[in-house]
């Protein structure tokens, strides 16, 4: 599946394999900096799509939970323009490698 960020484009299965990589080579450090920017910056827009209370923060498990809705799901999809592969692969994405994200 390919990802599109201004002049980058990420294939999913390139980004999994450099993640597994112990050393990286300059190329492939930039780009997985840039994909986790482009994932944190899509899953923001996620989080904020299918909280209910925009003044309370919300979980990436609870941001998981409601994308399970499947209304939720399709919702977010047709606002930001994704597929429902897309949604998912990035927040599968921000949970297991962006320690930052709660």
């Amino acid at each position: 599946m390919q990802l599109t960020d201004g002049s980058w484009i990420f294939e999913t299965e390139e980004i999994d394999e450099v993640v597994k990589l112990e050393e990286r080579e300059a190329y492939e450090r930039e780009l997985l900096n840039a994909f986790a920017r482009y994932a944190y910056m899509r899953y923001k827009q996620i989080r904020d799509h299918v909280n209910p209370r925009k003044c309370k923060y919300m979980l990436i498990d609870k941001v998981r939970d409601q994308l399970k809705s499947p209304a939720k799901l399709r919702r977010v999809c047709l606002i930001l323009d994704m597929t429902e592969e897309e949604v998912q692969y990035i927040v599968a994405f921000v949970k297991k490698h962006l320690k930052y994200v709660k």
